[in-house]
């Protein structure tokens, strides 16, 4: 039986367009192509003069915060360089222009006597030797030297020392400080400036020879600074009492009437701290005396350490501890005791006139740590009375 075959039939619904299939193909592969070269163009490099094109803005959920500028740190402001401070004046002497005269070969000006100074620089360096051979015999012990002007280089006016022929103390301290001798270990204490910057206060007697205490007092504190100490202030110590209408050393030998009708004044200044002081003739022995002042009103300058005596001992209470001074000097030095004694738990003051010891033994068998050597500059250029400081060397 011959096989029929039968066509499957398609449904009139599925009949292929060709015309259409046909032009959809060639759509698809036309965008194909063009998305292939522009995809291209963007990878390439835009040549030169050519511009770029303008970026596409990302969305603005997809943009990143912009980097923050840090504010730019504002240069300091240099702080203003202060004025240099001018170095002090010291305070003119008072100088009306008028002449003094002499008597008894004293210098008379403006109701004051003043002793006219005519040391040399070879008395002057006769001083500093001496003084450094007695620092080579005390060894373990700190020497210092201390001399101090007199009233003239600070009461007269320069024109009236220039006509007198006055020698120029400043210039005769140095000679003694320069003149030590190479490596010597002795320590100057230099108080002229101290003295010139406060020369316009009651520094020195204007009828006697010495100076008043509060001279010695600013003498003090150039002491404390050679020394590397610290000065007690002058409100810790008090005027208790004072002699009025004191005449000195300079109106006895004159009998001017003007030094006469204008009297001094002499301040005591009693320390702040608890002390004993004891007088001693021969070194040895000791009686305590009733304060740093005799009560005598008739003893003048006298009265301040009881006077002029060998030996006076000053045990500070209140500074068990401190070091012992040895204080040798002129009567000059009586003057500064007190203040000293501040800064030690003794200090001994021995006149060299009549101080009956030898030194270095007295220092040690006394635990002295410092010893002081201390003349007025008359002293100090006088050849006789480095001789009788010699013989605290025996």
């Amino acid at each position: 039986m011959a096989k029929r075959y039968r066509h499957a039939q398609k449904s009139k619904g599925s009949r292929v367009n060709w015309p259409v299939a046909v032009l959809f193909g060639l759509l698809v592969v036309g965008a194909a192509a063009l998305a292939l070269w522009g995809s291209r163009q963007w990878g390439k490099a835009p040549a030169s003069g050519e511009s770029s094109p303008p970026p596409q803005s990302a969305p603005a959920s997809q943009e990143e915060a912009p980097e923050a500028t840090a504010a730019p740190t504002p240069a300091p402001t240099p702080a203003p360089t202060p004025a240099p401070t001018p170095e002090p004046t010291p305070p003119p002497i008072p100088d009306d222009g008028s002449d003094g005269y002499l008597s008894q070969g004293l210098y008379i000006w403006n109701n004051k006597a003043f002793e006219l100074f005519y040391g040399s620089s070879d008395a002057a360096a006769h001083y500093a030797r001496a003084i450094a051979s007695y620092q080579q015999r005390l060894p373990g012990v700190t020497v210092y030297n201390m001399v101090v002007p007199n009233h003239s280089e600070f009461g007269l006016p320069e024109r009236i020392r220039d006509d007198m022929g006055c020698t120029s103390q400043r210039e005769n301290l140095s000679d003694v400080f320069e003149n030590y001798g190479e490596g010597s270990q002795v320590v100057p204490v230099d108080i002229y400036d101290a003295l010139d910057y406060h020369k316009d206060q009651y520094l020195y007697f204007n009828t006697d020879t010495h100076w008043a205490p509060l001279g010695a007092y600013w003498a003090y504190t150039a002491f404390c600074q050679a020394a590397g100490q610290e000065a007690a202030p002058l409100s810790d110590f008090t005027v208790t009492s004072s002699i009025k209408d004191f005449t000195g050393y300079l109106y006895a030998v004159t009998g001017e009437s003007c030094l006469g009708e204008n009297p001094d004044r002499i301040d005591f200044y009693e320390p702040g701290f608890s002390y004993t002081i004891e007088l001693s003739y021969d070194g040895a022995e000791f009686t305590e005396l009733s304060g740093m002042y005799a009560p005598d009103e008739s003893m003048g300058y006298s009265a301040i350490l009881w006077g002029d005596n060998p030996l006076v001992r000053i045990t500070n209470q209140d500074k068990a501890s401190g070091g012992k001074l040895l204080l040798v000097k002129d009567s000059y030095g009586n003057a500064i005791a007190p203040f000293l004694a501040a800064n030690y738990s003794q200090v001994h003051v021995a006149d060299f006139r009549s101080f009956p010891q030898d030194l270095p033994s007295y220092c040690q068998e006394n635990g002295i740590t410092d010893v002081l050597f201390f003349n007025n500059v008359m002293s100090a250029n006088t050849y006789s009375q480095v001789e009788t400081m010699d013989a605290l060397f025996h």
